[in-house]
C-alpha cells in the first residue's frame, strides 16, 4: 500500500513561480508524492492557508508582501508545519535567520526539482537540509567602505555620484571598485547588481 502524500503548501509572491513549482513538485519523482494542498501569495495568506489546510510542509519564499518569510516560518513552526525555505537570497544573514526560525531546509532558487522535492520529503519526515554553505561568504571579506560603494555601485550609481556620497574622490572609488570586482569574482557593474540582489544587500 502507498504511503499518503505529503501535502504542500507553497507561498510566494509570484503566481507564475508558485503554479511552476507545484506543477514539478506534483510531478517529481520519488515516495511519498507531493500534493500541492494550497498557493499563497502573501505572508498572511500563507498564514491563514496553514492554519485552515494543516500541511504537511511548507514551502516558502522570504521575500513576501504584508509579513516577512522569516516571521511567517518562526509561526508556522511554531504551530508545528515544517517549512522550507526557496529563495533568491545567498547571505549568510538570510540563512542564519533561517535556521533561527526553525527552517528545515534552504534551498536556493535556480537549483534543480529534485533538490527541492527531496527537501520537501525530508522536512515532511522530520529531518533537515540542505542548507547552503556560507562558511566562505565573500561579501565577508569586504571592508566597510567596500560594502558602501558596492550598494551604490550596485543601486546605478556613477563614479562620481558615489564619491559625492561617500566624500571620497573619483579615484579612490574606483580602486575601492577594482578591489570589490576581484573579491567578488565579478567583471562589470551588472554582475555587481545582480550579487547584491541575490546576497540582499539592495
Amino acid at each position: 500500500m502507498s504511503p499518503a502524500p505529503l501535502r504542500v503548501l507553497i507561498a510566494d509572491d509570484h503566481r507564475i513561480l508558485r503554479e511552476g513549482v507545484a506543477l514539478l513538485l506534483a510531478a517529481s519523482p520519488g515516495t511519498p508524492r507531493l500534493e500541492v494542498a494550497g498557493e499563497a501569495g502573501s505572508g498572511p495568506e500563507a498564514l491563514a492557508l496553514a492554519a485552515r489546510l494543516a500541511p504537511d510542509v511548507l514551502v516558502l519564499d522570504l521575500a513576501l508582501p504584508g509579513l516577512p518569510g522569516i516571521e511567517v516560518a518562526r509561526r508556522a513552526r511554531a504551530r508545528g508545519v515544517p517549512v522550507v525555505v526557496l529563495t533568491m537570497h545567498v547571505s549568510a544573514e538570510h540563512v542564519r535567520q533561517a535556521r533561527a526560525a526553525g527552517a528545515a531546509a534552504y534551498v536556493v532558487k535556480g537549483s534543480g526539482v529534485g533538490e527541492l522535492a527531496a527537501a520537501v520529503r525530508r522536512a515532511g519526515a522530520g529531518g533537515e537540509g540542505p542548507f547552503p554553505d556560507v562558511a566562505a561568504d565573500p561579501l565577508e571579506r569586504l571592508t566597510a567602505r567596500e560594502r558602501q560603494v558596492f550598494v551604490e555601485v550596485a543601486r546605478g550609481a556613477s563614479n562620481r555620484e558615489i564619491a559625492a556620497r561617500l566624500g571620497i574622490s573619483i579615484h579612490t572609488v574606483n580602486t575601492h571598485r577594482v578591489k570589490l570586482m576581484e573579491k567578488l569574482g565579478v567583471h562589470d557593474a551588472v554582475g555587481l547588481a545582480r550579487l547584491a540582489t541575490a546576497t540582499g544587500l539592495v
